[in-house]
């Protein structure tokens, strides 16, 4: 994060939300104009320490209306006090909402609330049904509010400003594999701006290799695992001498998602924890390696560090396996000053 958002983000968290919002107030636009415009907002209804880094957050529809009624982020996400003072970017606010939740979640307020719009739903249904809304979401049979209703997802540009700031470069482009090298039948294909494998017998594996090398770095791989797929982060490695890797499996017996495996075989470090994945959503994978140690968080808890006497560099790679699709979001690298590797055949937890 550069010096003036962190420098603004520790102003207003010791300013207090009223002075949040006085200075962020000449970068919020009003909301268009409506038939039954909303209300303004009391001045404890707030979401200025929100805005420091989520900016498309102002202008979206529902945060706007909401706030209107003075319901804001924290209302439904939490006070989220270590997420908003994680300048790594990798603490998730205390509540998210996978697909299956939104509903759920919406009508704990909203009771039936198409009931009086009927002709309205009717229209839009008609209008949208099978194509794109502007947040990118189509509008099906199976849609949930959010795919219809404003934009209430991190813009992929605002992500990618943010990394940016702090010193991360992001990998994927949204739009093609550039940058990555695959097999002709691996399977690997660019979906809504994210990057998928679906594996299926009889293919070994789908692997995917950056073009570029890395010596010591720090990585942050966002994904979902669905079916039985078994996955994993190539570290410093070749497509003929893979290395080191991260592994990504269905939560249940150990070895679980976080462990550290040598070419997929040996293993190096054992993740026990089952309350770490989310096995229905999204997680994310944070892997620091500075000379020989290698250190692996899952969903912001430390798994543990292990030390390898390998490669000083190479590449980073997705494999994935089983039969199922293996889906990743984000995935962000910065690069570390050099440091002496440490001596070999040491692990700690």
């Amino acid at each position: 994060m550069s010096p003036l958002w962190r420098g603004l983000r520790h102003a207003l968290a010791a300013t207090g939300p009223a002075w949040a919002a006085l200075l962020l107030a000449p970068l919020v636009r009003a909301p268009a104009a409506e038939s039954e415009p909303p209300k303004p907002a009391s001045p404890a209804a707030d979401n200025g320490l929100c805005y420091v880094c989520h900016l498309t957050m102002q202008t979206d529809e529902i945060t706007v209306k909401h706030l209107a009624e003075e319901i804001t982020c924290a209302k439904c996400h939490g006070k989220s006090d270590e997420h908003m003072h994680d300048e790594m970017l990798m603490t998730k606010p205390d509540r998210l909402f996978g697909r299956k939740q939104v509903e759920a979640m919406c009508v704990e307020c909203h009771d039936d609330p198409h009931a009086a719009k009927q002709a309205e739903v009717k229209a839009f249904l008609e209008e949208w049904h099978g194509r794109d809304r502007p947040n990118g979401r189509a509008v099906t049979a199976t849609s949930i509010c959010t795919d219809c209703h404003g934009t209430h997802v991190v813009a992929r540009q605002t992500l990618a400003k943010q990394a940016e700031a702090a010193g991360w470069v992001s990998l994927l482009n949204g739009r093609d594999l550039t940058g990555w090298k695959a097999s002709p039948d691996d399977g690997w294909k660019v979906d809504r701006g994210r990057i998928a494998a679906q594996v299926r017998a009889p293919v070994a594996a789908a692997e995917l290799w950056s073009e570029d090398v890395y010596a010591d770095f720090l990585l942050a791989v966002t994904f979902r695992r669905q079916g039985q797929v078994k996955a994993g982060i190539w570290l410093r490695g070749q497509p003929a001498a893979p290395g080191l890797r991260v592994e990504i499996v269905a939560g249940g017996k150990p070895p679980l998602t976080g462990s550290v495996s040598v070419s997929g075989q040996v293993l190096a470090l054992v993740n026990l924890r089952e309350d770490l994945l989310d096995d229905e959503g999204w997680n994310t994978l944070a892997i620091e390696a500075r000379g020989g140690r290698i250190t692996v968080r899952l969903n912001d808890a430390e798994i543990g560090a292990v030390v390898h006497d390998g490669p000083a560099e190479g590449r980073l790679g997705l494999h994935a396996e089983g039969h199922g699709e293996f889906v990743v979001r984000e995935i962000l690298v910065q690069r570390l000053g050099s440091a002496p590797a440490a001596p070999a055949g040491r692990v700690t937890d």
